[in-house]
């Protein structure tokens, strides 16, 4: 009879070098918006005319802490009409990118914290802050932003954090063109992660506003599922039943199961992919009645 055990090493060292391990995630941290370099634009403005004009600067001293913050400072008229009219000031950093289709699919925004203060020298405007993402779709070169729910400011720093995980459909579109949520799936294009300050005004009479936002200490990390297989194995020893458990599966990951004896090489036996909910086990079954020459089970399953 064939000695599984002495087989599985050698199995186990050929899958382990053609499957890398789930990767935990990926983090990024500015304290003082110097590590990374940082760009600003204009992503949406909802004044009358869309006149809405603001300035970038890196503050030496009066950030959370004492030391170096990042300002944006805006103004814009109110007509004292319209609901809403402000700007949307994107803050966006090269170093700070992801492509799921390189570097696997998106579980979830799984941390964002940023501190902030306001000071508005003018009109009672409403400013807030939020992470914005900008995704490039490469073949058609065309980008779309997204900002998560925003968060108050005041005149004071505070530190803030998102509440919860982030989610593709925790996120909103920027302006009407485009997919209504970012694709975090490995068919998603290239993205680029920043902050976004948000300054309106929705009720008053018509008035001009001025003022500035300061952020400081930006912090994000992403849960991440390699695009590659992970991989699991375990051996059985002549008529053995085999099963195997993979467990901690994210939203939406399917399993295929691939099987493979000391008869026959790698064959797909899938007789019930599983969509699973986070933190689900998978259990596959199989005995070797099926297959009763075969001597040598081992299973590997598929996540995508």
């Amino acid at each position: 009879m064939t000695n599984c055990r002495a087989l599985l090493p050698v199995a186990l060292a050929l899958a382990l070098s053609i499957s890398p391990r789930l990767n935990a995630g990926v983090g990024f941290n500015d304290g003082d918006f110097t590590t990374y370099m940082w760009t600003a634009l204009k992503i949406q403005d909802t004044t009358a005319g869309q006149t809405a004009n603001f300035t970038v600067g890196d503050q030496l001293t009066g950030g959370f802490g004492g030391g170096i913050y990042r300002s944006n400072s805006f103004s814009f008229s109110y007509n004292g009409s319209e609901t809403n009219q402000g700007i949307l000031i994107g803050n966006l950093s090269t170093n700070i990118t992801y492509s799921p289709s390189v570097s696997g699919a998106i579980n979830a925004i799984t941390g964002f914290g940023i501190a902030a203060s306001n000071s508005v020298s003018s009109g009672a405007a409403l400013v807030s802050i939020g992470l914005l993402l900008m995704q490039t779709n490469p073949v058609l070169q065309t980008s779309v932003f997204y900002t998560s729910p925003l968060l108050g400011t005041s005149g004071s720093w505070i530190q803030l954090k998102e509440p919860s995980l982030l989610l593709a459909t925790d996120f909103t579109r920027v302006g009407s063109s485009g997919p209504i949520s970012p694709d975090f799936s490995t068919n998603g294009g290239p993205i680029e992660f920043g902050y976004v300050t948000a300054a309106s005004l929705s009720t008053g009479s018509a008035n001009a506003v001025t003022g500035m936002l300061g952020a400081d200490d930006f912090q994000l990390s992403i849960s991440n599922t390699p695009s590659m297989p992970r991989f699991i194995s375990q051996q059985a020893d002549g008529p053995a039943s085999l099963s195997v458990t993979l467990a901690g599966l994210a939203p939406g990951e399917t399993i295929t199961w691939l099987v493979s004896t000391n008869l026959v090489s790698w064959f797909t036996n899938n007789p019930n992919p599983t969509s699973a909910a986070a933190d689900v086990n998978d259990t596959f079954t199989i005995t070797n009645s099926a297959y009763p020459a075969a001597q040598c089970w081992f299973l590997r399953a598929l996540v995508q």
